[in-house]
């Protein structure tokens, strides 16, 4: 019974691995982080423009759409049913609405941790400053009137996105999973009034789900996959 008991247990874990994947060891996580340095980095590209993205790897190719999921949800009823939603007193979502005035990433760098994961590092000209035409999508009483009005919002400093990036096998496959998301460099609004304290966090929530959608994409797991296997 015992013997049995055990065969159903390593059974499951074989079956448990084989769908969800088995991390990297340590060392094929620096062999990779090496082999994206060398082959991905260099034409990684990331160009922000309006509310998308143009992302590029070679031949892979994709536009990140940098909408709120409830602008995403808003773009697919008509014209008439918007214009009632919005008419006298609004009771849908409030929405941040983040514009980018056209700019690319200007370095990719990877690097390994000591946990098998790594870190996908998308900089931007420190020098620069990285313009956002922003507004909430409509007023309410709950929400600043200056919000809900037209404003640049400038990023500066060190700017960039880091995306945690956990590396596995599954079957023959190299899949990322992506773990977390961090934003780097300073957000202020241009008439120096006070940015509300989620208007960062709507943008990091945005860019979070798209880049994991991206990163845990049937493509770029075969771009990553053949990267590491030639």
């Amino acid at each position: 019974m015992k013997k049995k008991y055990l065969i159903i247990c390593i059974a499951s874990i074989v079956m448990f691995r084989t769908m969800h994947g088995q991390k990297l060891e340590q060392d094929q996580v620096e062999t990779l982080t090496q082999i994206l340095n060398t082959t991905v980095a260099p034409k990684f590209k990331v160009e922000l423009k309006n509310n998308t993205a143009d992302f590029s790897i070679d031949v892979l190719s994709k536009t990140l759409d940098l909408r709120d999921n409830n602008a995403i949800a808003e773009g697919g009823i008509t014209k008439e049913a918007k214009k009632q939603l919005y008419k006298d007193n609004y009771g849908g979502p409030i929405f941040w609405k983040h514009n980018f005035q056209t700019t690319t990433n200007s370095e990719v760098l990877f690097i390994a941790t000591k946990i098998r994961q790594l870190f996908c590092k998308i900089s931007f000209e420190a020098q620069d400053t990285i313009v956002l035409n922003s507004q909430l999508n409509t007023y309410t009483s709950h929400h600043k009137t200056i919000d809900a009005a037209l404003y640049e919002v400038h990023w500066t400093g060190d700017k960039y996105i880091s995306l945690t990036l956990v590396p596995k096998w599954v079957g023959d496959t190299i899949e990322f999973d992506l773990r977390g998301i961090t934003i780097s460099g300073k957000f202020e609004r241009k008439d120096k009034e006070a940015i509300s304290k989620d208007y960062v966090k709507s943008l990091r929530t945005i860019l979070k789900r798209e880049f994991k959608t991206l990163f845990e994409s049937k493509d770029m797991t075969l771009l990553i996959t053949s990267k590491f296997k030639n």
